[in-house]
């Protein structure tokens, strides 16, 4: 399975790169998400965004809560980071996605073993940027449940 190599894991994890704001997942990631559009490119300094979509009632920050700051980059979409190394940890958009938390890929404790079964917003994508041949991809994103 492409979702990840320990594939009923129990309880994957991550932090922010300081290690101040530390979480857990309780239940297998529903999927992964590389995110080609031009809002995640200038949020993370990064060609594209890498998520790895959880049921929000499985996820829990377990420390850092006094650091762990938001800012609204839509009137839909929420985005936590770490205050003090400026880290983000993840995503929220409950008008769309209701439910569910899109973790930064780079904060999963071995994260290299997960691999985006979707590629959204290619239309966006930099030239340069190859999509894993596994990867479904999408000009924009589809809709839940596609």
């Amino acid at each position: 399975m492409l979702l990840n190599v320990r594939a009923n894991m129990i309880e994957p994890f991550g932090s922010c790169k300081c290690g101040q704001v530390q979480y857990k997942v309780s239940s297998r990631a529903l999927q992964v998400v590389a995110c080609h559009c031009g809002m995640c490119r200038s949020m993370t300094g990064a060609p594209l965004s890498s998520y790895v979509v959880v049921k929000e009632e499985h996820f829990a920050v377990t420390s850092g809560h006094e650091v762990l700051a938001s800012y609204a980059v839509t009137d839909r979409t929420k985005r936590y980071f770490c205050a003090t190394c400026g880290t983000p940890i993840f995503n929220s958009n409950p008008h769309t996605y209701k439910g569910l938390a899109m973790l930064y890929l780079g904060t999963v404790v071995d994260h290299e073993n997960f691999v985006p079964e979707l590629s959204i917003y290619c239309e966006g994508k930099l030239p340069w940027v190859n999509i894993h041949e596994s990867s479904k991809s999408f000009p924009q994103a589809p809709t839940r449940g596609a």
